[in-house]
């Protein structure tokens, strides 16, 4: 499915190793709570941190976050960071995207324990030009937010908005924990995305620490 045009889009970028309800829950509840038009998930190729792990294959993550998908009509997913290749920085990602949808209010998703580490992503002060950050999370991280201003000033106040939202306790490590010991995957994944993983015997290897 196409990106509408005009509008505000979301988007939510991540490993999707594998895609969960949480995240999918999360993108629902920003989605009615911005009132946005669209929810556009970035599957990583190759995340910085996830290098020299074992990880199911871009093409596979991006195959199960297209089935997680399916079942919403606001949602779409993007292959650019797989196309793009190489290690993914999220700044690259957005540049390329306020190209493409320049008319458009681009919303970055993000949990809000992810507010803290703000500071630390590549190239931040250019990402609070070019997009808004949407914190999901549960209420007590409004105290997070004099730490990020006193880091990188007042446009992060202006271009980061705390979303209170239910908690989603769900995990991708843990899902491909249970993987290995034969439990039961209900209610954590699609049944798609369960159907997929075990026809393709993901997740059944130790991964590497």
């Amino acid at each position: 499915m196409a990106v509408v045009a005009g509008g505000k889009l979301g988007i939510l970028g991540g490993t999707f190793d594998p895609i969960h309800m949480g995240h999918l829950q999360m993108a629902e509840a920003v989605y009615r709570r911005m009132g946005l038009s669209q929810v556009l998930f970035i599957p990583a190729y190759v995340p910085p941190h996830k290098v020299g792990m074992y990880f199911a294959t871009a093409e596979e993550r991006y195959a199960m976050t297209e089935l997680a998908v399916a079942a919403y009509p606001c949602f779409t997913v993007s292959d650019m960071e797989l196309r793009r290749s190489g290690v993914s920085y999220t700044i690259d990602t957005v540049r390329e995207l306020h190209k493409l949808y320049a008319e458009q209010e681009l919303y970055f998703i993000i949990g809000a324990d992810s507010v803290a580490q703000l500071h630390t992503w590549h190239n931040i002060e250019e990402m609070l030009e070019l997009i808004t950050f949407v914190a999901a999370g549960r209420p007590g991280y409004e105290g997070v937010m004099e730490q990020v201003a006193q880091r990188l000033g007042q446009r992060a106040r202006e271009r980061i908005i705390l979303l209170d939202t239910p908690e989603y306790d769900i995990s991708s490590t843990d899902i491909r924990a249970r993987i290995r010991r034969q439990e039961s995957l209900a209610g954590l994944v699609p049944q798609a995305v369960e159907q997929y993983i075990y026809r393709h015997d993901l997740y059944i290897k130790q991964e590497k620490l």
